[in-house]
């Protein structure tokens, strides 16, 4: 499997990730999912679902969010009904009055079930504005008016705006549904026609395939796509930085982004910043400019590449100055071959007098170097600062500039000063 073929995008601390995907996975409930208590090898103990088997990771859903976690940090992994599993099956069985929802809500809150408590409490109050119990979870009182008021601020909240709560409520549930339902068309779509594990890709299937990923114009389904193509091998990546071209959301923006700093792919990373240079948003170059400062080397050599291929020519000094730098390395050094060349030539076998008597006689090395010294190659390492030249910054200078100076600082900094835009 080469580099382009693997999954493209694995979240871990301290990486630039796209946050967007892991909000949605939040969202999305999956009935199929295996509930687990897992024990980490360094000691922790997380409840939790299993809510998609990533290959060497797996997705798990807890009460904090979701997260990928490495199979080989796992120790144990127990079978058991997780909180979410009882909660959608005491869910099931709940009756459609504000008292049963409420009862729902507590028990969530007994369990930490943070948005699931939110979602009882909003559902009770769209069925009985009035109910005392609810209305005092949700921070209210009434006042000597008889109106419902907040306890923290004394004033009466607006009418409108509670109805306008409940509106966005029932269209967060509204939203979360369609998600849910864009993830398990284009997960069909993908399994069945684009990707490799049930064997090799049949190329009209694929076409088929893409050409239904392209007919997609909903939003929603946005989530889905990235989701779900993003971990695909390289031609479904393709794909979905074709489908995203046709969103100019800022949710489409994002991983494009995204997928122009961190896949795996040079040739998918060119084209997400190709449709990012279509976009003309100045907000993509101020991101691109900050990644040009991480830490990690390689993120900051493909934000090098996309500045480039943007012409961000407002972020050349910045380029400038990360055209080379010093870091710890190792060196090799050889001692030249001639001398071995000296030796083959004058150190052979030869046959001396010596007392009256002939000798067969060689050197057994130059002396001049020492007894028992090495003819040949002599090798040996040490450690110093190396100089490390950036090929992409080069190169994303004179895309931008149209000028080649090579890794001459100081000779790019002139031409800068001559040509920069004047205010």
């Amino acid at each position: 499997m080469g580099m382009d073929d693997r999954v493209a995008f694995r979240i871990r601390p301290g990486r630039f990730v796209c946050c967007a995907t892991v909000a949605i996975a939040m969202w999305v409930a999956v009935d199929t999912a295996q509930s687990d208590l897992i024990r980490t090898k360094k000691g922790q103990t997380i409840e939790c679902e299993v809510v998609e088997d990533l290959g060497k990771a797996l997705r798990l859903r807890t009460r904090l969010g979701v997260v990928d976690l490495p199979k080989d940090e796992i120790d144990k992994r127990k079978r058991r009904e997780s909180p979410w599993e009882e909660y959608r099956r005491r869910r099931k069985k709940c009756d459609k009055t504000a008292e049963a929802h409420y009862a729902l809500a507590m028990w969530c809150d007994e369990r930490d079930l943070g948005p699931e408590r939110s979602d009882e409490l909003e559902h009770a109050l769209e069925l009985d504005p009035n109910h005392a119990a609810t209305r005092a979870a949700l921070g209210f009182e009434k006042d000597d008016s008889g109106a419902w008021v907040r306890k923290a601020s004394g004033n009466a909240p607006n009418p409108d705006d509670l109805a306008a709560d409940r509106q966005a409520a029932k269209e967060e549930r509204l939203v979360r549904k369609i998600i849910s339902e864009w993830f398990v068309k284009i997960r069909a779509i993908h399994d069945a026609r684009m990707s490799p594990k049930r064997g090799p890709v049949n190329r009209k299937k694929f076409r088929d395939a893409r050409e239904n990923i392209l007919k997609i114009r909903d939003p929603l389904a946005i989530p889905a796509l990235t989701g779900v193509l993003s971990a695909g091998n390289k031609a479904s990546r393709l794909v979905l930085i074709e489908s995203l071209a046709q969103f100019p959301d800022d949710d489409a923006t994002m991983n494009l982004i995204v997928m122009s700093l961190l896949d795996p792919s040079k040739q998918v990373r060119r084209a997400a910043a190709q449709e990012l240079a279509r976009r003309d948003d100045p907000r993509v170059i101020d991101r691109l400019q900050d990644a040009l400062y991480s830490e990690e080397e390689g993120i900051l050599r493909h934000s090098a590449t996309a500045l480039g291929v943007l012409r961000a020519v407002e972020v050349t000094p910045n380029l400038i100055e990360q055209l080379s730098t010093e870091v710890p390395g190792i060196v090799r050094h050889s001692r030249a071959v001639y001398l071995g060349d000296i030796y083959g030539t004058f150190g052979g076998r030869a046959r001396i007098v010596h007392g009256g008597y002939l000798f067969g006689y060689s050197p057994g090395s130059i002396g001049v170097l020492g007894p028992g010294s090495w003819v040949g190659t002599e090798t040996y390492y040490e450690r110093t600062m190396v100089s490390v030249y950036r090929t992409e910054v080069q190169e994303a200078l004179i895309a931008i500039t149209g000028e080649n100076f090579g890794f001459d600082r100081h000779k790019w900094i002139d031409w800068w000063e001559t040509n920069k835009p004047r205010r």
